[in-house]
């Protein structure tokens, strides 16, 4: 479990430091290319399209004429992410409610849409669904 919770808090710095590349003033404009924001992020350029489609996606990013825009919501706050590290230590604790998004979402204080979206994360990262089989 701890090594599924590192690599959540890992791929969250990885969203960190590209939004930070975007820059951090939510006035300004990053007339950087996709290409360029590649470079200095330090990944191929499909695998930054594609964390700037997320980033997008979750309304972190605006796409504005002539480059992106940072807007006022949070990674941490408004993204699926950081509830993943959160299901995985309930279900730990209590691995009765596993098959229950319900259950999960009532006792984490969130929507079950956010507990299947967070899920669905949990499988594109580990490819199986429940953190107790490793294979």
């Amino acid at each position: 479990m701890e090594k599924e919770i590192e690599k959540i808090k890992d791929t969250i710095s990885e969203y960190e430091r590209l939004l930070s590349i975007i820059g951090t003033d939510m006035n300004s404009i990053c007339k950087l290319s996709k290409k360029e924001i590649s470079n200095l992020f330090g990944k191929s350029y499909t695998a930054t399209l594609k964390k700037l489609d997320f980033l997008e996606r979750y309304r972190l990013l605006e796409r504005i004429t002539g480059g992106y825009k940072r807007t006022e919501k949070a990674l941490i706050k408004d993204t699926p992410l950081s509830l993943l590290p959160r299901i995985l230590l309930l279900v730990k604790d209590r691995p009765d409610i596993y098959y229950s998004f319900q259950d999960q979402a009532d006792l984490l204080s969130v929507s079950i849409n956010d507990i299947q979206t967070a899920w669905g994360f949990y499988s594109y990262f580990f490819g199986r669904k429940n953190p107790n089989n490793e294979n």
